[in-house]
This record gives C-alpha cells, sequence and structure tokens, in this order.
C-alpha cells in the first residue's frame, strides 16, 4: 500500500510539476550554504507548490498535521481554505473538503514535509526539526495566520524561531532565517537576505526582532516588484485580491485588466515593423503556412492504400450520432477566437498558444509520414437525414479520411485548453472565470465528437494526449518566453507611450 501511495504521489507531482506554471527563482546570491529556515508568504497553494517544485535548496516544508490524518482533513480544510466563501457556495465545498482527504493525505504524506502539530505533539515536530537542521536539511515554514499585518502578509506566528535557540544550545551555530516572497501572478520566487539568531538576546526578543525583519522583508520583496495581484493566506474572491503597492488603490490601468481592447494599436502595423517588439510574435502565424504546405504534400503524395487503418473494439460500440457535429464545427472557432484574442490582449499567452500549435503540427506531420494512416469508419448510408448530416456530408467531400492519427482536433483542443486555464490576467473577471468552467467540457465533447461523427477513430484520440503532452512540456518547461515589456523597457518604451497614438515615434 506504501509503494501504491508513493508512486500515486509521483503521478500528481508530475501533473502538476507539467501544468503549473514554471516559477523563476531570483535572489539566489541570499541563500546560505548551510542549512537555514526559509520563511515565506503562504500564497494559498502557490506556498507549498513552489517550495515542493521549485526551491533550490535541500529542504522539508512544515505542514499542517490535520492535513495528513484522513479523519482531520474535512473540518480542517472547509475551516482553513473556504470559510470565508459566500454562504451559498460553502455546502459545495463541505461536499469538497470529502473528496479530496484521500487525496490530501497522499500527498502530504509523501511529500517532503514535516508535520505541525497544535497541541502537546508540538515537541514531536520541534524534534523532527532539529534532527533535519542538523543533517544539513533546511526548513520552509509558512507561518501567516488570520490576523491582517499589511497589504502582502498576514501576521506572523513566532514560535517556530524558538528553533534557532535549541539549534544554538544544541550545536553552537546560529541558525539564520531567509526570507521569500512568492508571486504567482509574476510566476517568480524572490530571496531577501537573511537575518541571524543572535544568542545574545533574550529569546522572546528575539522572536520580535526576527518576526519583524522577515514580514517587513517580504513586503519590500513585493512591492520591488512590477505591479501585480497579491495573492493572500486566506482565500478571499479573487475581485478583491490586493496590489503589491498602496499607491495602486486606485483604478487599474487598461493593461492590467482583462483586456477587451488590443494592448498595441496594429493600425500602425507594416511590414518593415515586423521585428519591432510590438508586432514581432505576428511572425508566429508563419507556421500555419508550413502546416498547410506540408499537409498539401502528404495528402497529395500518399495514397489511401498505402496507409494503415486505425481500428479498436472502441469504434464498433459508439454509435454515430449527427449531432456531435455542433461541438465539432464550434472547434474553428475556438480556435481562431482564442488565437486572435491573445494576439489582440496577451502576448505571451499568444505567443505560448501558437508554439504549442506548431510542435503539435509538426508532431503530426512526422507521424503522417513515418507512419501513414486512415480510417474506415464512415457510414455508407446515414441512419438519418436531417441538416446536421448534410452537413457531415460535406465535411465527409472536404476533409479526407486519410492523415488520422494522432487527432489535431484532440491535440489542439488539449492546448487551447491548457492556455486559457493557465491565463491570469492582473485583474480577473467572472465572465473569465465562467468561461474556464464552460471551457472544460466544451473541450472534452469536442474530442468526443470526433469519435461520434466516425471522422476519427478513438486510437487517434489516445494517440493525441501524448503528443500533446510533449507540446505541454516544450512549450511551459523547455522554451522561454521572453515578456514583451522586458523587450520594450530595453528600449525606453513603456505601456503608456504604447497606448497613446500620438507619442508614436518614440516607440519608433
Amino acid at each position: 500500500m506504501k509503494k501504491l501511495r508513493k508512486i500515486l504521489y509521483r503521478i500528481v507531482k508530475f501533473l502538476v510539476w507539467l501544468f503549473y506554471p514554471k516559477m523563476k527563482v531570483e535572489g539566489t546570491e541570499n541563500l546560505p550554504k548551510e542549512a537555514a529556515i526559509y520563511v515565506g508568504n503562504h500564497s494559498q497553494m502557490n506556498g507549498p507548490i513552489a517550495a515542493e517544485l521549485y526551491s533550490p535548496i535541500k529542504r522539508r516544508t512544515w505542514c499542517i498535521a490535520e492535513m495528513m490524518h484522513l479523519k482531520e482533513v474535512p473540518g480542517y480544510a472547509f475551516q482553513d481554505f473556504w470559510s470565508q466563501k459566500p454562504r451559498w457556495q460553502q455546502p459545495f465545498f463541505r461536499v469538497l473538503s470529502y473528496l479530496i482527504a484521500p487525496l490530501a493525505v497522499v500527498i502530504f504524506n509523501n511529500a517532503n514535509t514535516v508535520p505541525v502539530y497544535r497541541d502537546m505533539r508540538i515537541r514531536e515536530t520541534f524534534r523532527l526539526s532539529m534532527e533535519q537542521l542538523k543533517e544539513g536539511t533546511s526548513l520552509v515554514i509558512y507561518p501567516e495566520h488570520d490576523q491582517k499585518y499589511n497589504h502582502i502578509l498576514y501576521d506572523f506566528q513566532d514560535h517556530f524561531i524558538d528553533l534557532a535557540y535549541r539549534y544554538y544550545r544544541q550545536t553552537g551555530v546560529c541558525l539564520k532565517f531567509v526570507p521569500f516572497y512568492i508571486a504567482p501572478a509574476l510566476k517568480k520566487i524572490v530571496y531577501g537576505a537573511p537575518v541571524i539568531y543572535n544568542p545574545e538576546n533574550p529569546i522572546a526578543a528575539e522572536r520580535q526582532r526576527i518576526k519583524e525583519y522577515l514580514m517587513t522583508e517580504i513586503t519590500r520583496l513585493a512591492e520591488a516588484l512590477p505591479e501585480h495581484r497579491v495573492v493572500p493566506y486566506r482565500n478571499i474572491p479573487k475581485k478583491n485580491y490586493p496590489m503589491n503597492r498602496i499607491s495602486i488603490a486606485e483604478p487599474v490601468p487598461l493593461i492590467q485588466r482583462p483586456v477587451k481592447r488590443p494592448i498595441y494599436d496594429y493600425r500602425q502595423f507594416r511590414l518593415s515593423r515586423l521585428n519591432d517588439p510590438r508586432f514581432s510574435h505576428a511572425k508566429l502565424l508563419g507556421g500555419w503556412l508550413i502546416y498547410f504546405a506540408m499537409y498539401f504534400v502528404t495528402e497529395g503524395l500518399i495514397p489511401a492504400e498505402n496507409c494503415h487503418v486505425m481500428h479498436c473494439w472502441l469504434d464498433d460500440v459508439i454509435p454515430f450520432c449527427e449531432y456531435f457535429v455542433i461541438p465539432y464545427y464550434l472547434w474553428y472557432a475556438l480556435c481562431f477566437f482564442s488565437l486572435l484574442y491573445f494576439f489582440l490582449c496577451d502576448v505571451d499567452s499568444f505567443k505560448r498558444l501558437q508554439t504549442y500549435i506548431m510542435i503539435t503540427q509538426l508532431v503530426a506531420m512526422v507521424c503522417y509520414i513515418l507512419y501513414p494512416s486512415r480510417q474506415d469508419l464512415r457510414p455508407e448510408v446515414f441512419p438519418r437525414e436531417n441538416f446536421f448530416t448534410w452537413v457531415i456530408q460535406g465535411l465527409y467531400t472536404f476533409d479526407t479520411s486519410t492523415g488520422v492519427c494522432p487527432s489535431l482536433h484532440v491535440a489542439y483542443s488539449l492546448g487551447i485548453g491548457s492556455v486559457w486555464l493557465k491565463y491570469r490576467p492582473e485583474q480577473n473577471s467572472k465572465a473569465l472565470t465562467a468561461w474556464k468552467i464552460f471551457l472544460v467540457p466544451f473541450i472534452l465533447s469536442i474530442c468526443l465528437a470526433t469519435a461520434f461523427i466516425k471522422q476519427h477513430s478513438f486510437l487517434d484520440i489516445i494517440a493525441a494526449v501524448p503528443v500533446g503532452f510533449v507540446a505541454e512540456f516544450f512549450t511551459f518547461h523547455v522554451i522561454r518566453f521572453r515578456p514583451v515589456s522586458d523587450q520594450m523597457y530595453k528600449k525606453g518604451i513603456t505601456y503608456e507611450t504604447l497606448l497613446r497614438p500620438s507619442r508614436w515615434k518614440t516607440a519608433d
């Protein structure tokens, strides 16, 4: 059973690593070589995830013990995560707290954690922590609790600082406390300068001194970063997330809204400006020209009789249903809308989506050439005659039954869903949240539609999943996309300049 739980944990960790935005680590010059205590903002689930996936140190994370025991998870999870949700949503989250309990026990008991008890067993927490420190393993602690400290942090509990007192008494070494700030909106973890325990001061005074330093330094790290929404300790509505600078209490600038207007004035676009930072992302659209050229070549040069027939027993079980042509055709609108929206309103997401598409196109074309495929599932006579079967007949006419494995319908849909779900504008909206909720079943219906209208074998759908994982891996974990703002700032261009047509000469 233990081996099975470890395997399940590794699968979950891999999936989180695959889909969670990659975090950039800054301030590594502040990291001590010896074991230390790292203290940061909890940032809801982002703190533990970032520590587990992207922490550059050998460490164990303090984890509340209630999340490691099956019977205690539901009560603690609801109270700590969702108790501040609107009343009408709370019954749903009470049920959810029970559903996540088995998975939480597997995750938190197999991750690099130290259980933190809130009763007499706290001695066990300190004993395990001291063992880890003596072995050279650092500790990561998120000490925020319910009382608010400022716009960045909730107040810190301070008894974890007693570890330094015990560590000094047993080893004679003064322990260091390293502050760090997690900014999910910027995909960054920033480490600050450490503070060293002073054994000459009373422990009560050291608690206060170190606690104040850590909170002040984390606040400074947050305010020094570009403007962004802070993910607070409490799980409050996203519309109430504070900005990292108090001065940004006024209406959020246009560039930080879930923009409905283009970031750049594309009326200024000329082919001669294709290398301009404002418009250089348009070059990625050239990938479609290459794809269509390769598509027509493979369709024209590989005869159907040389193609392998894709078929499995599920194809015989899945009935023909002409109504699935609706989500099948809406896929074209989804692709066009997603690319257009990100092209106009979020360049970084556009780059990732278009790169994902090009990788899937390349992999698919290689498969079509090395292992040409076709399917013979299309009905010779439709079981019914109606408008939808008439539409499908037209689809069969212009879209041949060759070059089907893997299904690009499915692969594209996975990428579009991934980019949308990772899309987090500075100021979220109910409409965007509703769109993300709708998108998941919509994409599932698109994938199923390829089988129900007999356009693809179920094998084509299955084959598209690893292709999507490969594209996901390269798009979000290998290829680095420099934010457009970095390029612009190097040239002295600001968003304010770009949004005012009267100042285009400065941008040139």
